[in-house]
């Protein structure tokens, strides 16, 4: 014999009213230092991009236009992750339940699909210049590109500071260490190429940039499309195992989902089983559970079901 209790019950325990309450405010804090350093991280980046780009023209260097791309990928990112942001505090209303917190997540999956674009332009010019090599001004190439490096550690920095529990925050910033490490390989190709007169360096170092940016799409990506698949933020036979270790007196734990709003932002629904002589337990494992569940897994919003049998 079964019997359901069918009114789910979500979690908001008195004792964690304040706890909740420091947190939101903890967020509020975050978001607005966030929008602050990224406006001030777009900004230097966006500036030094026009340079990168008008400098590369002109002496000709593939591997600095490639990296004036991808600071133009990695000011877009900030630029779109800004933007997210804005959207992402805008209030719930009737038709959007959740809120804007995807947002951030959705300027993130369009980062990667346009970072992906960009790599396949540069290998596209990587192959007509090892088909047709050019000479470059290598010892132009050198200070534009020692400005870009520059740049890249100041808004390293910047970012340093900022909340890298945010999907677009720790993308950012990532995107930029690669910046900083294909700025550095410049340099020092283009000090090669000024002795050597070595030019095919410059294409060899232009498809290595794409390789780093490549594999960083492919992270953001994936991390995106989970989120946006509603892929779980944690394992659920991991969360089924720790319930079951933790309450030895619940029977079974099963149809568990578990999905991610935003960063740390994370839905939990469930069925717990308890034996009938337990029933009494109902509203004590509601609580204690979703209590466990916030403390563990950072799983604040909890949906539980009771079911008993004999």
């Amino acid at each position: 014999m079964v019997c359901k209790y069918n009114d789910n019950h979500h979690h908001h325990p008195i004792s964690r009213k304040k706890k909740e309450s420091e947190h939101g405010h903890t967020h509020d804090h975050s978001t607005t230092k966030d929008k602050k350093l990224l406006t001030i991280s777009f900004a230097i980046t966006f500036v030094v991009m026009i340079v990168e780009i008008v400098g590369g023209i002109y002496v000709n260097s593939l591997a600095l236009i490639s990296d004036a791309i991808h600071m133009f990928t990695h000011a877009f990112a900030l630029g779109l992750s800004l933007f997210a942001i804005l959207i992402a505090t805008k209030e719930i209303d009737d038709e959007k339940s959740f809120g804007y917190f995807r947002a951030e997540v959705l300027a993130a999956f369009i980062n990667g699909l346009t970072i992906a674009l960009s790599v396949l332009w540069i290998l596209y010019e990587a192959v007509l210049r090892l088909l047709h090599p050019e000479e470059i001004l290598a010892s132009a190439t050198i200070m534009i590109a020692a400005l870009g490096l520059a740049v890249n550690i100041i808004t390293g920095l910047i970012l340093l500071r900022a909340n890298h529990d945010n999907i677009n925050i720790r993308a950012a910033f990532f995107h930029m260490l690669a910046d900083t490490l294909s700025s550095a390989a410049i340099i020092v190709g283009a000090v090669i190429i000024y002795y050597t007169n070595f030019y095919l360096l410059d294409t060899i170092l232009a498809l290595v940039v794409a390789l780093v940016i490549a594999k960083w799409a492919k992270s953001l990506l994936k991390d995106s499309v989970h989120v946006l698949l509603e892929g779980s933020p944690h394992n659920t036979q991991t969360i089924k195992s720790a319930i079951l270790k933790e309450f030895d007196y619940i029977v079974d734990v099963h149809d568990i989902h578990c999905w991610e709003i935003s960063h740390n932002y994370y839905y939990f629904t469930c069925h717990i089983i308890l034996d009938k002589k337990d029933e009494e337990l109902y509203s004590k494992t509601i609580n204690d559970v979703s209590g466990f569940l916030e403390d563990e897994f950072t799983i604040a919003h909890t949906t539980i079901q009771i079911e008993c049998v004999n």
